[in-house]
């Protein structure tokens, strides 16, 4: 049992558990789909008109997320994630109450403030900070919340909205949660030891510097694939309930099926974090992208079973490793003690891929009625996204051998 859980014990334990609730939070994500076609319904806005409220917060979240890593080592993890769990009840509280496009926008803009400091770069800090040997086992336990959420929060969303409507719903969830999370946030925010402790790490003296990081080859490559990653992520994410409306399912079953490809992630992230600590992250990265490029092809085949089920298991352990493994691939190439602010300068590409995608699959339905074209681009996308893995090498021990060669 001790070997199982190497470091990850004591107030190490502690803090991962703390991490686990703290991303809870990122849950509220999830009620953006179930969200579409009620918003859509009752105000008269067109889907691509919904969708281009996740420029507005993806814009906030990929711009904040590159510097979330430098104002952390600022101010402390502590204060980021208290300040960004009370932003998740004020942006849901908004949200509750719209009426105009630029409210929906303005609300998803200030829940992008709140998911930059709940966000993966700031977690994985925390955790890499206090472990090391189980590293990949502590980055599953706290991911997994996401999808853990992701189960609860959709169907709790639409309950509420069957006994009363969207607005109640989410006025509702924007109190209970958030004041749950609140004392986890402030306990995820302790300082792990400086000194023979677990924040201690071999990689700290090489590790690339985010300049350093930015002149190798690796780095484009992985920002090139967690590009297609996102455009196809956020694109299926939002589109995945009314893909299952449109083809005649109830909004009671199309919510279950999302829950079931969001609970399939998060069952996996434990077992993904476990495997991840004994194989090459590479291999494990080549691995997931494997399995996303296998769901984007799935897409066509939908709802006949096999494929369905084939769908929600391949989609959904594919995005939840994809958290696991992605800052691990980030400190084997690139040194574990920049992970934070070189992860965060690469989700720059939520800025532009994350929303990109939404918008341009919301709008090839309006024009089209379908989302078959929409389902092309996504395997030409995670095509992409897995090949550019090929090229991926381990930049951190090579620059060293490069500048003393100099």
């Amino acid at each position: 049992m001790s070997d199982w859980l190497g470091d990850l014990r004591g107030r190490a334990a502690g803090v991962v558990f703390a991490c686990f609730v703290c991303q809870l939070g990122l849950g509220y994500m999830y009620l953006f789909g179930p969200l579409l076609p009620e918003v859509t319904a009752e105000l008269g806005w067109t889907r691509a008109e919904f969708a281009a409220a996740r420029w507005f917060y993806f814009g906030v979240l990929g711009s904040g997320l590159t510097v979330v890593g430098h104002l952390t080592a600022r101010v402390g993890e502590r204060l980021v994630l208290v300040v960004a769990t009370v932003l998740i009840a004020v942006s849901f509280l908004l949200l509750a109450r719209i009426s105009e496009l630029w409210h929906l926008y303005a609300a998803n803009a200030l829940f992008g403030v709140a998911m930059v400091g709940l966000s993966d770069v700031v977690i994985a800090g925390v955790v890499t900070n206090w472990l090391r040997r189980k590293r990949g086992l502590g980055l599953g336990i706290a991911f997994a919340a996401s999808n853990v959420a992701g189960l609860i929060i959709p169907r709790t969303f639409a309950a509420l909205a069957d006994s009363g409507d969207w607005r109640s719903a989410l006025g509702t969830l924007a109190v209970i949660g958030p004041a749950c999370i609140l004392p986890f946030a402030w306990l995820a925010g302790t300082r792990a030891p400086t000194a023979d402790g677990p924040a201690t790490t071999h990689a700290g003296a090489t590790a690339l510097d985010l300049r350093e990081a930015m002149a190798t080859r690796s780095f484009w490559l992985l920002l090139l694939s967690l590009s297609a990653y996102f455009f196809f992520f956020v694109g299926m994410n939002d589109a995945f309930v009314a893909s299952f409306l449109d083809a005649g399912m109830s909004r009671t079953d199309a919510t279950d099926l999302y829950v079931a490809a969001v609970g399939a992630g998060g069952i996996s992230k434990i077992g993904v974090g476990l495997v991840a600590d004994r194989i090459a992250p590479h291999r494990g990265l080549v691995i997931d992208f494997g399995l996303l490029a296998l769901s984007s092809v799935l897409l066509f085949f939908l709802p006949a079973q096999p494929f369905l089920a084939l769908f929600l298991v391949s989609y959904g352990l594919g995005v939840a490793a994809r958290d696991v493994v992605f800052p691990l691939v980030v400190g084997d190439v690139f040194g574990e003690a920049t992970v934070p602010r070189i992860y965060g300068a690469m989700s720059i590409a939520l800025m532009f891929a994350g929303p990109f995608g939404s918008q341009l699959t919301q709008s090839i339905f309006d024009r089209t009625g379908s989302y078959e074209s929409a389902y092309t681009i996504y395997a030409v996308a995670t095509s992409l996204m897995l090949v550019s893995l090929v090229w991926v090498r381990r930049e951190v021990g090579r620059h060293s051998t490069d500048g003393e060669a100099a």
